[in-house]
């Protein structure tokens, strides 16, 4: 029976292009370099910052033909600059996605338990949650602690299982990318791509996604036994 319900954060409960390009683009200006395009971050994201920051970077270093190890040698401090704004973000823009919160709601009045599963750093993750959802809404918050550990390392996903004393049987995850597909292979619990978030459903597919949703209100489908001929 699938009580328990893991989400990934960017992407698949919220829609945070616009906020994170504005964090990357006011650090990036601080250091001489012209913004990236906000699409672009539809690829860079899902990895955890680090790899967020490298990818821009490598991103701008190709496009504008930029000095490759200079910019390499300013990394850790353009990573440093990017975390400390983005965890100070005062962030009012970032919505839910349409119809997550009232499938969230109805899964808790069904009974399930309701976890977040993301690679952002825990201050980030809990502010963005803080400002959309009341304290303690959700059952489990397992955020970013040490890069070695990022999704698709399964370790944030099964930290969920110990704490919350729960088997793997229990759970299905929700999540827009590869990284996410790629975690529930490595933690052997479900997954389910939903397409609604940042790359297409062709990349769900690929790596291998239990289930493929287009439609935010079929998650409530998934407690109890898993459906049939869902999409």
């Amino acid at each position: 029976m699938k009580r328990v319900f893991v989400f990934d954060l960017d992407g698949t409960l919220i829609d945070s292009i616009e906020m994170i390009n504005n964090c990357f683009n006011h650090t990036t200006q601080k250091f001489g370099l012209k913004p990236v395009e906000k699409e672009k971050f539809n690829y860079f994201l899902g990895d955890g910052p680090k790899i967020l920051v490298e990818k821009s970077l490598n991103y701008l270093i190709e496009r504008d033909n930029l000095d490759e190890e200079k910019i390499h040698s300013q990394f850790n401090e353009i990573y440093d600059s990017y975390i400390e704004y983005y965890n100070g973000y005062d962030d009012k823009k970032t919505q839910l996605y349409p119809h997550i919160r009232e499938c969230l709601d109805k899964l808790k009045e069904m009974g399930a338990l309701v976890c977040v599963c993301t690679n952002k750093t825990l201050p980030a993750a809990e502010k963005i949650l803080n400002n959309l959802f009341p304290q303690g809404y959700f059952d489990y918050v397992s955020a970013l602690e040490d890069e070695t550990k990022r999704k698709p390392n399964p370790y944030l996903l099964e930290k969920i299982v110990e704490d919350l004393d729960i088997k793997k049987d229990e759970i299905v995850y929700f999540g827009d990318t590869d990284t996410d597909i790629e975690t529930c292979k490595n933690a052997n619990v479900t997954s389910v791509g939903v397409e609604w978030g940042f790359r297409e459903r062709e990349e769900l597919v690929e790596s291998g996604a239990d289930f493929v949703i287009s439609d935010q209100r079929r998650i409530v489908d998934f407690y109890g036994e898993l459906p049939k001929n869902i999409g």
